[in-house]
């Protein structure tokens, strides 16, 4: 993973995704199979975000009218689950999407394919906030993996599982399960579960009041993560940083890291892939001008707060962290203003019709 992401961010190297993104047209049978099913990660990397429903809509057309595509059916559904699941303002059902790949892999007696149906349906069950059911799905997925060797992925899904078991409410398990992950992963490129396991452990640890535990996960992801620089990667490592400041008080600190998280978060790619981040980090931004300047900014908080939650996408279903940013940002805009002053305000804002990204950006 490391070496291949990088060499896509070279000039070159987009010239000729753009072009690949031009061969195709949706809902070509040789998109719905390998090496034409690729085309799609060419449209997703080049930003073109509006085409992905599109495409993968036309794909499952396809693979539903050609004779002897099921294989290509299964795998197109799984992908539109996966985007679905990370895209609650797009129309469209992740887990039933999930269900039906599920359901043709097993009967196809592909045990990879089974393995990322149940993944896709964690994920998607995980987004929507049924914790339970994702865990055991991340449990059923694990079983499979392991069953074909596949250490790497078995390492993937169970951070995925330590995350999701710390959002459900089995916080000691999932903790766990996370440093395992961590401990167990070999040093160096290659290596996909051990990136996951320390942002999720990271972003838990801070939460839980240990900030300086979880500045130390992030130095070591930095140092050990080789495309800690590709663009979606950084925007969610400088949130994080972002937030283990707010926790420490570091208030001047995390300013400096979320106005560099923002300006990652709002390249086509990461708002493809997680456009929840903006809103996020608008909500870390108005922790920080709470408190700064003896509560001289808590006006702009406010404003960064109403402009945050306006932002957010339809349907979208808070993390543990997420939600404690929200309620921390209206609780020291709160204390610096009043409460009568904070809600003047807070109407005021929504009134104006909120800012756009650009302005609430520019308060930060």
């Amino acid at each position: 993973m490391d070496t291949e992401l990088e060499a896509w961010e070279a000039p070159a190297a987009k010239e000729k995704l753009r072009l690949i993104t031009q061969v195709y047209e949706p809902g070509q049978p040789q998109t719905c199979r390998t090496p034409g099913l690729l085309w799609f990660y060419a449209v997703l990397m080049t930003g073109s975000v509006e085409r992905l429903p599109g495409i993968l809509e036309a794909g499952v057309r396809t693979c539903r009218a050609t004779p002897g595509m099921e294989w290509e059916l299964a795998t197109t559904l799984q992908m539109r689950a996966n985007m679905l699941a990370n895209r609650s303002d797009w129309a469209g059902d992740a887990v039933r999407d999930a269900d039906e790949s599920l359901e043709i892999f097993r009967r196809l007696g592909d045990a990879w394919g089974t393995a990322e149906a149940l993944s896709a349906r964690a994920e998607a069950r995980e987004r929507i906030g049924e914790f339970g059911l994702a865990a055991a799905d991340y449990e059923a997925a694990i079983e499979h993996a392991e069953r074909l060797g596949a250490h790497g992925q078995t390492a993937v899904l169970g951070a995925r599982l330590g995350s999701v078991l710390v959002e459900g409410g089995e916080a000691e398990r999932g903790e766990r399960i996370l440093r395992e992950v961590v401990e167990k992963q070999p040093y160096g490129g290659g290596n996909e579960a051990m990136p996951a396991a320390r942002m999720f452990l990271a972003g838990y640890l801070a939460l839980t009041g240990r900030p300086a535990e979880a500045r130390e996960q992030l130095r070591l992801l930095r140092e050990q993560f080789s495309i800690s620089h590709f663009v979606v990667f950084d925007a969610y490592i400088l949130g994080l940083e972002a937030w283990v400041a707010t926790v420490d008080g570091a208030y001047d600190e995390a300013l400096d890291k979320i106005r560099q998280a923002l300006q990652r978060a709002g390249d086509p790619l990461s708002e493809a892939i997680a456009p929840h981040m903006t809103p996020l980090y608008l909500g870390l931004a108005a922790i920080a001008l709470a408190e700064i300047d003896g509560g001289g900014r808590a006006r702009d908080a406010v404003r960064c707060l109403v402009a945050a939650r306006a932002l957010l996408p339809a349907g979208h279903v808070a993390t543990s962290m997420e939600r404690e940013i929200y309620l921390r940002a209206e609780r020291y805009a709160r204390a610096a203003l009043g409460d009568e002053a904070y809600e003047i305000r807070e109407a005021e804002c929504a009134e104006g019709g909120g800012l756009s990204v650009e302005e609430a950006a520019a308060l930060v």
